[in-house]
């Protein structure tokens, strides 16, 4: 395959309900836009969600890491390419990079996926569910992949929020973007005028269901420094683990 087609731009206006009360894109928006790229680039090499569905399977993202230098404002465009950089026996893994409309980056991000039975809700091998390789370009954005994230030892933050329809996506859990909305709102609002996110890593566990209490749980490991857990209250079970780094 030409490898100038393996990786996709796709440009996004900045909509006003999109952004924040700094009338700055909204971090969990230019998640769904990473997303959105993500989806499209999969689909168009012919390994997407279209591919998977036939076959009642899916992907899932399982860790992620964001760094931002700079978000784009209100009725401002950004671009976003992203290309699939690699894989291994569970997991896929993407790249993203993203700029202004001058060129100048903005950030970058790589994530890890795992292919889900939607019967069973189990990993899929890589290998078991395509019949073909999966197209990728020896480039990455972080000198290592999306690691695991430590446990928090306290908790300095708190906040509870249950469930509903609009938080879940088409696998009927809820959609990622809305755990990052979830760990903002576990801080104040003096912080978060003053402060935005510079660094955002997370780690998806488990599946938040309908209908579920979730706890966020904040510890404070100094004042720029965060660690994020996401539990479900009714069986304990631990959905996520962030780490955010702010400036």
């Amino acid at each position: 395959m030409n490898l100038s087609k393996i990786e996709r731009n796709d440009d996004y206006f900045i909509h006003s309900y999109e952004i924040d009360l700094t009338a700055r894109l909204r971090f969990s928006a230019l998640n769904r836009y990473l997303q959105e790229s993500a989806w499209k680039n999969a689909e168009q090499l012919g390994f997407g969600f279209g591919a998977l569905f036939k076959k009642d399977l899916a992907w899932v993202l399982t860790r992620m890491v964001i760094s931002v230098d700079h978000l784009p404002g209100w009725n401002e465009t950004i671009r976003i390419a992203t290309w699939p950089s690699g894989k291994d026996t569970i997991f896929a893994y993407r790249d993203f990079q993203f700029f202004d409309t001058s060129g100048i980056e903005l950030g970058r991000a790589t994530t890890s996926w795992c292919v889900i039975d939607l019967r069973t809700r189990k990993p899929v091998l890589i290998s078991d569910a395509f019949d073909h390789d999966l197209a990728e370009l020896d480039k990455q954005m972080f000198d290592e992949r999306p690691a695991k994230l430590a446990e928090i030892t306290r908790t300095d933050l708190r906040w509870s929020t249950i469930v509903g329809y609009q938080d879940l996506d088409v696998n009927e859990h809820v959609t990622n973007s809305r755990y990052i909305d979830w760990i903002f709102e576990s801080f104040d609002l003096d912080f978060l005028k003053k402060h935005r996110v510079q660094n955002l890593a997370i780690n998806f566990q488990a599946e938040a269901l309908y209908g579920y209490e979730v706890n966020v749980q904040t510890e404070k490991l100094s004042d720029l420094e965060y660690r994020h857990f996401i539990i479900q209250k009714r069986n304990n079970l631990e959905i996520c683990r962030a780490e955010t780094v702010w400036k």
